[in-house]
């Protein structure tokens, strides 16, 4: 005897009713799988970030939402709308390795692009290049993605039967239905992990490791030079439990993460990070005031064998602009927005200048502007 009288009665009479809760049961499917995915691979990375006090540590997760969700609901919904059961495998084979894609990116171009919308002097070069070994994690994410797509495909086809069956009498989704299409959540949650430890890992290990050893710094009772870290022992007097990190660069084999440390009391420090271990922290930030003081008084840099340099542009620029500025004034630190880090000269005339630091081995200056009233 059938368990669901409900569902045959009125679909009998009008087979657009199955057509449009499968639709819908489609479409759940989806973003349960997208949001399972974005969880695992955002969440817990956010959470990560969070707890180690890096300063932009949930920007891929809205992002990463706005666009997987979508892709989500869409592959959900034609999978379940398709005439063969091949293409709606298919369409999944597709969208699995498409989120991969763009988990691989937003770490990159992603967050330099969102950067990019806050910044008072929006560049046309990234912050964070795509790199070839970003792009080689990637493409391995999306090749265990079309796998994983493959499985999602074949599990949303017994789970839009089951959903259906449970459907209400009113022929709308009820809870078991919802439960029935959570069975992509572990497969989608497993691949959010992999797609992680594949894209993530080696900036955030930077990040985490950089964070916990200033957490020893500033344990009075733990010895630096037996935990690794003698380079922090002549800065310890000046840490304070208020910090935030910034992702800097990493090199193209992404071997080397460069992180700063901004304190609280203005003191910045730059740490570099490779195979496992944080091997240096030099202070920063008197040298970026030295550096903008000679850029705002003789419009070029005249330390020795300073690790900076200066675009030719920007030289120009200053021969031509500092002497209608007067005497200089103060220097400011502006702004640290991660890659690029912004200093702002005043003069006798109440006039400014701004100039942008990049990156790092060399730093860069590669913009020098008058400030905006």
């Amino acid at each position: 005897m059938n368990s669901y009288p409900h569902v045959f009665s009125t679909a009998l009479l009008d087979p657009r009713i199955r057509i449009r809760v499968l639709g819908s049961a489609g479409v759940a499917y989806g973003l349960i799988f997208a949001a399972g995915f974005a969880a695992a691979f955002w969440g817990l990375a956010g959470v990560q970030l969070q707890r180690a006090s890096v300063g932009v540590a949930w920007a891929e997760l809205l992002p990463g939402l706005a666009l997987c969700l979508p892709i989500g609901a869409l592959a959900g919904w034609v999978a379940a709308r398709a005439r063969w059961s091949a293409v709606s495998i298919l369409i999944w084979i597709i969208a699995a390795p498409l989120i991969a894609w763009i988990a691989g990116h937003l770490p990159y171009e992603g967050i330099s692009w969102i950067m990019r919308l806050s910044d008072p002097y929006p560049p046309a070069l990234p912050m964070y290049p795509f790199s070839a070994p970003a792009g080689a994690f990637t493409g391995l994410s999306m090749v265990i993605g079309a796998g994983v797509g493959l499985i999602t495909g074949l599990l949303q086809l017994l789970a839009l039967d089951r959903a259906w069956n449970y459907s209400t009498a009113r022929h709308r989704l009820s809870l078991r239905s919802l439960l029935t299409l959570s069975i992509c959540l572990p497969g989608a949650a497993l691949f959010g992990l992999f797609a992680d430890f594949q894209i993530h890992s080696s900036t955030r290990t930077a990040l985490l490791d950089v964070s916990q050893a200033f957490q020893t710094a500033l344990d009075p009772n733990r010895d630096l030079r037996a935990a690794g870290l003698p380079f922090l022992q002549e800065h310890r007097s000046q840490l304070t439990s208020d910090y935030t990190l910034y992702w800097v660069q990493s090199s193209p084999d992404l071997e080397t993460t460069t992180v700063d440390v901004q304190f609280d009391t203005g003191r910045l420090l730059r740490c570099q990070h490779s195979y496992g271990q944080v091997f240096s922290c030099t202070p920063l930030d008197q040298d970026l005031r030295a550096w903008m003081e000679q850029l705002a008084t003789r419009g070029r840099l005249t330390c020795a064998g300073c690790p900076v340099q200066t675009d030719r542009e920007v030289r120009r620029w200053l021969n031509v602009a500092l002497p209608a500025l007067g005497a200089l004034r103060e220097v400011t630190f502006l702004q640290h927005r991660g890659g690029w880090l912004y200093q702002r000269a005043t003069f006798d005339s109440d006039r400014s200048i701004d100039c942008r630091f990049r990156g790092h081995r060399p730093i860069v200056v590669d913009l020098c502007i008058e400030a905006r009233p």
